[in-house]
């Protein structure tokens, strides 16, 4: 069968920019015994050499920057200052995989004095180290290219383990690039490798080779559960950072200039397209429209333009598939009783540009935007007189990545967080608070498997082992 190429196109002006020969299943077999032979030399170095070529590694990312910079906007169409900044996050996930390996990996000593069986523990000494598993297979977001391959890449290898990432096929560039910069730096090719082909000719590989061990995923919901399934029903382990659809939930007595502040930039940052953004507003109904007031003047600020623009705010969707998701999402809501603040159309230029979008609601109604992930700049706001009420609506999708609750008053904040079914809740803050070294995912359908994040993915994607020795 004859696959069709890969092509790229920068979103902001519909132009190809790269075209890509597919990677066939042999191409794929091949890398996945490429990582494996690289294994057994790479994950036998000592830590302290993975650590130096780690930090070598961040020196050439960093020197390497602008070529980056340049690459990650033209094909994902973030706004330059949006790009810059996850390139700075994506070098320093580099960084802090060096810095926590030391910790995570020293080991310890358990003392089995301490236990009567089996009999004579006290002659004995038992030293608990943490070995990596080997091949561990990746699947990188379009929405973040650049922290994505940093997730997937410096955690496992840091580890001792090699990895093969398939990237979007949305935006390949920036993960060939990376691992380019890296074999520069002196990372072994059979360490890294990335392979870029259809999603199902790719995984279905990693998911039935024996020879990966672990699958780790970042997409959607309904994709991650049929990743899930098939890599535990292989014995492989698994780690999955699925879809969000994220609440805020603002009261009366919040400061509600920097509730609105907030909010808007949680929404429209990179057009929408983030898992953690806030997609869902629930503001109490004393100051629903007086925020409501804010809320479109902060938006109505938001310049949507060339990503390589500095003043710009706000690029394009991803693809045209995208713009029409909104399209509909937007129909939906006004056929249900939402009306139109601010914004609900595609924007008449060259590109995948969408209006920041501000849907009005005078009450909770079944809505496709207030039940599903919107995955682009469209924002729904719902009044809510009482407390119990605020935390129903919040619970209620079958998503719990992350939440936020706006309030001066910080026991009702807490007793709020407490409720409130998810992953993280920020107390005033954004939902797009994330701390790369910790773990990283929420409940429901938002959390299932390991969470990402430097720390519990090298836990997650090493083994502990037990030396024992009879000293007596």
């Amino acid at each position: 069968m004859i696959m069709a190429d890969v092509v790229v196109v920068n979103p902001a002006t519909e132009e190809v920019i790269a075209t890509i020969s597919p990677a066939s299943r042999d191409d794929v077999r091949e890398a996945i015994d490429n990582a494996e032979s690289a294994f057994y030399e790479w994950s036998g170095l000592p830590l302290r050499e993975r650590i130096r070529l780690i930090y070598r590694a961040v020196e050439f990312l960093e020197s390497s920057e602008e070529e980056l910079l340049t690459t990650l906007i033209a094909e994902s169409g973030k706004p330059i200052r949006d790009a810059r900044a996850e390139l700075r996050r994506a070098i320093e996930l580099f960084r802090v995989s060096a810095e926590e390996a030391r910790h995570i990996l020293e080991g310890r000593v358990p003392r089995v004095d301490g236990y009567d069986y089996p009999p004579m523990n006290e002659q004995r000494l038992v030293i608990e180290v943490r070995e990596p598993i080997g091949v561990v297979a990746g699947a990188l977001s379009y929405n973040n290219p650049a922290s994505t391959f940093a997730h997937k890449v410096a955690p496992q290898i840091i580890a001792g383990n090699t990895v093969i990432v398939k990237p979007s096929t949305h935006t390949p560039l920036t993960a060939l690039l990376m691992r380019d910069i890296l074999y520069k730096a002196g990372i072994p090719k059979g360490v890294v490798q990335v392979v870029v082909g259809s999603g199902e000719e790719v995984f279905n590989e990693f998911l039935e080779n024996p020879k990966v061990v672990g699958i780790s995923f970042t997409g959607s919901t309904a994709v991650g559960l049929q990743v899930a399934a098939k890599a535990a029903s292989k014995g492989k382990k698994f780690m999955i950072a699925p879809s969000g659809s994220d609440p805020a939930i603002v009261f009366a007595d919040a400061d509600l200039g920097m509730a609105a502040a907030t909010v808007v930039r949680a929404r429209f940052e990179n057009a929408g397209q983030n898992c953690n953004a806030t997609k869902r507003v629930f503001v109490e109904e004393s100051v629903f429209d007086k925020f409501m007031e804010l809320l479109i003047e902060r938006t109505r600020s938001i310049k949507v333009g060339d990503p390589m623009d500095e003043s710009t705010d706000m690029g394009p969707l991803i693809s045209e598939k995208m713009v029409k998701s909104m399209e509909s999402f937007v129909s939906d809501a006004v056929q249900k009783g939402g009306e139109l603040m601010h914004g609900g159309k595609r924007i008449s230029r060259r590109g995948y540009f969408f209006e920041p979008t501000v849907i009005r609601f005078r009450e909770f109604v079944s809505a496709k935007v207030l039940q599903e992930e919107v995955f682009g700049p469209v924002l729904p706001v719902v009044p809510f007189r009482e407390e119990e009420e605020a935390v129903k609506l919040a619970n209620s999708t079958q998503y719990g990545l992350q939440a936020a609750v706006f309030t001066a008053d910080y026991k009702r904040a807490f007793r709020v967080a407490r409720r409130l079914r998810a992953g993280s809740v920020m107390v005033n803050d954004s939902t797009r608070v994330r701390f790369d070294a910790l773990p990283y995912g929420g409940v429901k359908m938002s959390g299932f498997g390991a969470r990402e994040g430097v720390r519990s993915t090298i836990l997650h994607f090493t083994e502990p082992k037990y030396y024992v020795l009879k000293v007596d």
